[in-house]
């Protein structure tokens, strides 16, 4: 995890931490299950404006199309995010995906053939 975000809202002051920009995340699958840096479906916080990386290139991923969408469910492409993202459906490259400015606030890394595969992927 990298820096800290301070921001505040005259109300409340909110302090998160986010991946630094240019990280690498290593995808893996086991047991159905999408694996990030060796953690079951780990959550990620990303930063707008920042380039992120998700390397699927480990065998694992053999028939598990790696995308980024806004609902959890995976399975099929429906909810599938485009904007920013390169090599989206990908098994055997790297995924790029550079945090665009007007984001939803909340995406999730999925499968595109199999469900609950994935975790969430919180955007600052």
């Amino acid at each position: 995890m990298g820096k800290e975000d301070n921001t505040s809202d005259n109300t409340s002051a909110e302090s998160s931490s986010y991946s630094d920009n240019g990280t690498t995340f290593t995808v893996t699958v086991n047991s159905s299950k999408y694996y990030i840096d060796g953690i079951l479906t780990k959550s990620l916080i990303l930063k707008k404006g920042y380039t992120y990386y998700f390397d699927s290139t480990d065998s694992t991923t053999n028939n598990h199309p790696l995308f980024i969408g806004t609902n959890s469910s995976g399975g099929s492409y429906t909810y599938e995010y485009t904007s920013g993202v390169t090599n989206s459906r990908t098994t055997n490259e790297t995924l790029k995906f550079v945090v665009p400015s007007d984001s939803l606030s909340t995406l999730y890394y999925n499968c595109g053939n199999h469900a609950a595969m994935g975790g969430s992927i919180t955007i600052l």
